[in-house]
This record gives structure tokens, sequence and C-alpha cells, in this order.
């Protein structure tokens, strides 16, 4: 398959985090849809993206009391299916007050569904990111990963 433009690559069943979810909310929310991460919405307004790093991170410099069960449970869940590093620090805050807000990140990319796939590329390897937004007038059409990059990359050897 040639892939020309991120309209040819991206997924269109984009999974969205409301930005007013508890984070343990946010963390079953995308291992029940084995995704790692997600956009952030606001009554339909794209405000940021959640990753479960975000979640570790969080979790990880919150000082708040974890327990132990819950982050056994999800590393067993998550294992196999991303990085180590990603699963390192995570750990489950038992405070209910954190939301997806508190903890996404506010920076969204996002390009056109006629943005090339090379300059898709350059984006996401520029800014360190592993996922990126098709957007058409400020909504959501679509979303690419690192993963569907690599698609292009294994095609092309």
């Amino acid at each position: 398959m040639k892939w020309n433009s991120a309209k040819d690559l991206m997924t269109t069943d984009v999974k969205t985090v409301e930005a007013d979810w508890p984070v343990d909310r946010v963390a079953e929310f995308l291992i029940d849809h084995n995704i790692s991460g997600a956009p952030v919405v606001k009554d339909e307004v794209l405000e940021g993206v959640i990753s479960l790093t975000d979640i570790a991170r969080h979790n990880s410099t919150s000082g708040s009391p974890a327990t132990d069960r819950p982050a056994a449970y999800y590393r067993t869940e998550l294992e196999g299916k991303y990085a180590t590093e990603d699963l390192d620090d995570l750990r489950v805050s038992q405070a209910g007050d954190t939301t997806a807000e508190h903890v996404m990140t506010p920076q969204v990319y996002d390009v056109n569904e006629h943005t090339s796939i090379r300059q898709v590329a350059q984006v996401m390897h520029r800014s360190g990111i592993h996922r990126l937004f098709v957007t058409r007038d400020s909504e959501i059409r679509g979303v690419i990963t690192a993963m569907d990059m690599l698609k292009v990359v294994a095609e092309e050897l």
C-alpha cells in the first residue's frame, strides 16, 4: 500500500478521554481499549493528550500514598504491550481528586488530512512524540501513532 497523506494512514476510530475523568478511570480506559494514550477533550474541544507515561510520571512524583496491588494488576495487564520504561514507575494513586486535566500534556500536535507522510514523520521525530492527531476545523478526524509509522517503514524495506 502507498501512503501519501495523513488521511491514508490515520486511524479514524479515535478514543477520547474527558478532562474531568479521574486518573484511575483514564488508566482503565486506556487498558480496556489497548491504547497507550488518548486525546483529552473538554466540552468537545481538544485540550491535550494523556498517556500511560503521563500517569506513571504523575503517580511517581505526586507524593501520594500508592498501593502495590493495583500497580501490580496494571503492570501484569500491560507487560508485553508497552515499553518497559513506560511501566517502570507505574503506581496507582488512591487520590480521587486528580483528573486527566491535571495530568495531561497540554501541548497537542496535529496536522491536516493532506499533510504528507514525510511531514508527519518529521513532526513526530523532531517533537519526540508517539502520536499526533489529524484535524479538520479543530475537530479530531484521526490519529497517527509511532506504530502506524512503523508500517510505512516496514513496507519501504
